[in-house]
């Protein structure tokens, strides 16, 4: 367990070392009368309890009108955590309307922490909750900047910037995006305009009408993770390494001689590939038709074709080929170009093109790891598919049916149900009137003797189709038992 004072280490600063550590476990917030227990799991929150009777969930559902005392009262339960699992099976409004109110709770709940200004917290390595348990949230990333910005005490924001001294710059690894996530066209703005590294007292500075919003930003920025502190020692070791580059870049030059130009060339096209999208290495407009696009791909792989270069300069040469490759192959594609521009236009300002270029590639490693899994789950090779599943849903996270399939596959191991009911959650998070998903995770309730929570999946299928057959016979069935 580890032990913070708010006073010193805000909770916005203890909310992103989670966030950026992908910690399991629960942080409890002590500040009489507040007692607040935040549960997380990999580093996304997932549900909150609270002393106060005015945080409860049925308090909050009767102020919404959603339902009556009388109803608020059968949903109080013993253990806190339960209660997400018992307004499930309550069967009220359809799923979809069920998280939205559990989101807008949980919101009511974590934004407010934000601007605590003394205090305790406690983090605890639990187990993850159940997914039943859990609320699904779009983003915690959003519920992090929404707070940020609810931050009024001037004391807080200043406690939450730290050392004003601290060097900050654009983080080189992030689990988030700068372009993805809500900020809103100032923020963005701000954020946008840190181009290289500076104290954050320097980056303030700048923006003298806006020093509170700016504030914001920095704090929601470190929090995330999308801005880090420099860390001089990784730097030291990033110019030895550029040093001894040099070094053998001049050495390869001087073994080279100044008559042989094509061969110059090329290894200096080389260098510069990590610096040029798809368009500047073939030398064409954005707007290129395809066939000017792979005519201008041909001729360049013909003058940079590594047979006719000397021995010494033909790993720079195949490395110019490989990238040619590349760029023909997504360019030529109507659906990945259309995907990479669009990458472009929204990154193309701050990330070389080999960060680009990793995006598509997670991107296009997700589709076929997807499409494999699903020939090897037909053959029976769960196992095979999971792990290929995995890393799919690591990869483009927003894609419903590979969680789905995920969850299918795991369903199959009785110890891994409980990661199966995640999957399966996750999947619905995404797609809430998915029917195969709430056929499925009803099934995995039903087996588990969760009947209660399995009769509520069915009802939630037939409020989405009420002729759907197959809900139909299994609430049947349940209802005979």
């Amino acid at each position: 367990m580890s032990l913070e004072r708010i006073e010193i280490t805000p909770f916005a600063v203890i909310v992103g070392e989670i966030l950026q550590q992908r910690l399991t476990g629960s942080l409890t917030i002590i500040r009489p009368p507040v007692r607040k227990v935040l549960y997380w799991s990999q580093g996304e929150l997932v549900l909150i309890t609270s002393a106060s009777p005015e945080d409860s969930l049925a308090e909050f559902l009767v102020r919404r009108g959603v339902i009556g005392g009388d109803r608020a009262f059968q949903m109080l339960t013993e253990d806190p955590t339960e209660v997400v699992a018992r307004f499930h099976e309550a069967g009220l409004l359809d799923l979809s309307q069920r998280q939205t109110l559990l989101r807008e709770w949980t919101s009511m709940q974590f934004l407010p922490l934000f601007s605590l200004d003394e205090g305790t917290s406690a983090f605890s390595d639990d187990e993850a909750l159940e997914p039943e348990k859990r609320v699904f949230l779009q983003s915690t990333a959003a519920l992090v900047i929404e707070g940020v910005r609810s931050i009024t005490n001037g004391l807080v924001l200043r406690r939450s910037l730290g050392d004003l001294k601290r060097e900050i710059e654009h983080a080189r690894e992030s689990r988030f995006d700068i372009d993805t996530i809500p900020l809103n066209d100032a923020e963005r703005r701000i954020a946008e305009s840190l181009r290289q590294r500076m104290t954050i007292e320097a980056f303030l500075k700048h923006f003298s009408t806006e020093s509170v919003a700016a504030a914001r930003v920095v704090i929601s920025m470190i929090a995330l993770g999308l801005f880090e502190f420099v860390d001089y020692s990784k730097h030291e070791a990033t110019t030895v390494g550029s040093f001894d580059d040099m070094q053998r870049d001049l050495e390869l030059l001087a073994a080279i001689g100044s008559s042989d130009q094509r061969s110059l060339r090329a290894v200096a096209l080389s260098r510069q590939l990590p610096s040029l999208d798809h368009y500047q290495l073939l030398d064409v407009p954005r707007a290129a038709p395809r066939q000017l696009i792979i005519s201008a791909a041909d001729d360049l792989k013909k003058n940079f074709d590594p047979a006719t270069y000397p021995p010494i300069v033909r790993d720079a040469v195949q490395s110019i080929h490989r990238r040619l490759d590349e760029a023909l192959a997504l360019l030529k594609d109507a659906t990945k170009r259309t995907a990479y521009d669009k990458m472009l236009s929204q990154h193309g300002s701050r990330e070389t093109d080999n960060t680009l270029q990793q995006r598509l590639t997670q991107r296009s490693i997700a589709e076929q790891n997807f499409a494999r899994a699903r020939q090897l789950a037909s053959e029976n090779d769960f196992y095979g598919a999971i792990v290929l599943l995995k890393q799919a849903v690591q990869f483009a996270p927003d894609n419903a049916a590979a969680w789905y399939l995920l969850g299918s596959c795991q369903e199959r191991n009785p110890k891994w149900r409980r990661d199966a009911a995640e999957s399966f959650q996750k999947a619905l998070s995404i797609d809430p009137e998915n029917m195969d998903v709430l056929i499925s995770l009803g099934d995995l309730y039903k087996v588990e003797g969760m009947i209660s929570r399995a009769q509520t999946c069915y009802e939630d299928v037939l409020r989405v189709n009420p002729d759907h057959a197959e809900a139909k016979s299994r609430l049947a069935n349940l209802k005979k038992k």
